[in-house]
């Protein structure tokens, strides 16, 4: 007769059951979903005033995971009368862990298999789960047929870059360069475009390593010196790095203008960068940030 073999109990969420209560029967022999804080208000006066001002107070009494034994559930009990805990979320599992989250947005790498052809997009998003909801939704939008996203990865921290002319409009492209004349001469979009401006060439991501240089007019001993990492979506490293100046500058100007509002003083530098090392990245598109902000969680 053959023996049965012994069958290894594997738990995962699908066999997770939690549950809010306020029942400490239902607490006992559960783990803590989250860590458990106790809160209050204390009163204050203002000494110049004499106004009464209630202050939250809270203080962690235990941290998820923990396991609800008698001691535990007494210590909750005792809270619970005094009105500081109201209810406890607990779980059949213990789960210690928790996933890291942020309100910034930082880049991601996605692969996408459509109509039997692989497309990679740049994005930004303030994690991999919301990453896979935005370009599900991009693609879905702009593309055609079936799909599957097959690979997402967090990219290296970088600025991101569009060069307007690759976005544009044909009938737009002569009030770019009224609008951009230091950028964009009509020399430079014959050189680009055709003597017609017919055929906008496919623009590059570029990925650039930028030694930038900040002095002060007049003291070139005051001299600052650093590196950033720049993607930039345009047609040649020299119209990237062009746009990596303009970027910084006007980055300088705004910042200049929020010390003005707040009335404190700002020492303006002449900002130059230039190329430490370029390569041109494999990438389809780039989903812009506008497109990313309608899944904007925080914290």
């Amino acid at each position: 007769m053959a023996k049965k073999k012994n069958v290894v109990k594997v738990e995962t969420r699908k066999d997770e059951v939690r549950y809010v209560t306020s029942d400490i029967k239902k607490m006992l022999g559960k783990f803590l979903v989250k860590s458990l804080k106790r809160t209050w208000s204390e009163a204050f006066a203002d000494e110049g005033t004499g106004e009464v001002v209630n202050i939250d107070r809270y203080e962690i009494i235990f941290d998820a995971g923990t396991y609800l034994g008698q001691e535990e559930i007494s210590k909750i009990n005792f809270y619970m009368q005094e009105g500081s805990i109201q209810e406890v979320e607990v779980s059949n599992q213990r789960r210690m862990a928790f996933e890291m989250t942020t309100d910034n947005f930082i880049p991601y790498m996605a692969q996408v298999l459509c109509d039997m052809k692989k497309k990679k997009f740049l994005l930004k998003a303030q994690s991999i789960d919301q990453a896979r909801e935005i370009v599900k939704d991009f693609t879905e939008l702009n593309f055609k047929g079936s799909f599957r996203i097959t690979q997402i990865k967090e990219f290296d921290y970088c600025i991101i870059l569009v060069d307007k002319l690759s976005t544009t409009p044909l009938d737009e492209l002569g009030k770019l360069v009224m609008e951009n004349s230091e950028l964009y001469s009509d020399e430079e979009i014959k050189k680009i475009c055709g003597e017609d401006k017919a055929d906008i060439p496919e623009s590059k991501f570029y990925n650039i390593d930028a030694r930038i240089i900040f002095t002060t007019e007049g003291k070139d001993e005051d001299k600052e010196e650093t590196n950033r990492q720049f993607v930039v979506q345009t047609y040649t490293a020299e119209r990237a790095i062009m746009l990596i100046n303009r970027y910084l500058n006007d980055e300088q100007d705004k910042l200049e203008e929020e010390c003005k509002e707040k009335n404190r003083g700002f020492d303006r530098k002449i900002i130059h960068a230039s190329i430490e090392q370029s390569t041109i990245i494999p990438i389809s598109q780039y989903i812009p940030k506008e497109f990313s902000l309608a899944y904007a969680t925080e914290e």
